[in-house]
């Protein structure tokens, strides 16, 4: 298997950075913040005090996914979903159908990155995970399902489920647009979601490093 090139954290760190400069121009939104999930070795000491330190405010939920490195920089670019995450990122989802998003930012090699820096939400789009809804058991022990990503269509894999992708850009817009009170996650239901993820992965801090890998929220207010 070829070797990932573009980490998934060096995406998600720098389209959050783009993304948090559109968002604090928008009204209201000019003291949003980025917060970043604990994850594998931090989260055996730091998933409680995460649960209790939510902070106050209203939360976009972003779920980052790295494209797999081949074709470089072609369509269609080709992204992994986990069925286990995917099943508690849904139940965060159905809360706040316009809170929670998967992210496909379409660069694999850093020279694509290097051409489009600083605007990198150009090749950046989102998936309501609302959207996807439940997906069919998953055709592989890893419990993987394959997307396959050629905007303005995505398709995702075994079971064939085709949507629409839209820009990152143009779906924030739309949802801050006119206050993100009533779209976006309160903390106490991001706090009790990660409490639930907490109980049903047993306490166990290597699963729950996985299943917030790539994890993150914008904070507004």
């Amino acid at each position: 298997m070829q070797r990932v090139i573009v980490s998934e954290k060096t995406l998600e760190v720098n389209v959050c950075s783009d993304l948090l400069g559109q968002i604090r121009r928008l009204p209201g939104c000019s003291r949003a913040f980025w917060m970043g999930m604990k994850q594998k070795q931090e989260a055996l000491n730091g998933i409680d005090e995460l649960i209790m330190n939510v902070p106050a405010g209203v939360h976009l939920a972003l779920q980052f996914k790295a494209p797999r490195p081949t074709p470089p920089d072609g369509y269609p670019f080709y992204f992994t979903i986990n069925e286990r995450q995917h099943g508690h990122l849904h139940r965060l989802a159905m809360t706040r159908p316009q809170a929670v998003h998967y992210v496909f930012p379409h660069y694999n090699t850093f020279t694509s990155m290097r051409m489009v820096s600083p605007d990198l939400l150009a090749q950046t789009y989102f998936l309501a995970v609302a959207h996807v809804g439940r997906l069919a058991p998953a055709p592989n022990k890893r419990g993987s399902h394959t997307v396959e990503s050629c905007p303005p269509a995505v398709l995702i894999y075994s079971d064939l489920v085709e949507m629409e992708l839209e820009p990152a850009a143009r779906v924030v817009e739309r949802i801050l647009a006119d206050g993100p009170t009533d779209a976006l996650l309160d903390h106490q239901t991001l706090r009790g979601w990660l409490l639930g993820l907490y109980e049903e992965e047993q306490h166990n801090p290597w699963a729950i490093g996985q299943r917030l890998r790539g994890f993150s929220t914008v904070c507004v207010g």
